[in-house]
């Protein structure tokens, strides 16, 4: 494995485990999941959304690490990792029409720094990142990859 490979996989690993993993030790809290005040079939799909997530990125750094079929595990892995973040832009996006919130009052006293990052929400902060790095590193890795 050359060290274009391995760079790029370790930086579509952190964008993975932004992804797919951070989230959890995030919404599975008082803000989130356990908040009393969320309907509890809302409950439900924050639990459906956090395990969809958790098991794509499993699935990405499956085809990262264990798997490298080339090129081809390479761009599945990148793809999911950035339909798993750019879910949450399209999200962010159309928040309007749904009456969403990047930033909950009523549990921003809950979140460290005030659920801000950079200035900005902190999911969008840390997804934005997860995405930058998820490209940066299918760039980096695509052209050492051999085919198969």
């Amino acid at each position: 494995m050359t060290r274009k490979v391995l760079l790029g996989r370790v930086v579509l690993t952190a964008a993975a485990l932004i992804a797919g993993i951070i989230p959890m030790f995030v919404d599975l809290s008082p803000s989130h999941v356990f908040n009393s005040a969320w309907p509890a079939h809302a409950r439900l799909h924050e639990v459906w959304l956090l395990s969809t997530g958790g098991l794509v990125a499993l699935i990405s750094l499956y085809l990262l690490w264990i798997d490298r079929q080339g090129a081809r595990s390479l761009g599945l892995a990148t793809a999911l990792m950035i339909a798993l973040l750019g879910g949450f832009f399209v999200a962010a996006a159309t928040m309007d029409r749904y009456g969403g919130v990047l930033i909950d009052p009523a549990t921003v006293s809950l979140m460290p720094n005030q659920d801000r990052m950079l200035g900005l929400p902190a999911n969008l902060a840390v997804f934005g990142i997860g995405l930058v790095l998820a490209v940066i590193g299918y760039l980096t890795a695509r052209g050492a990859v051999p085919e198969r």
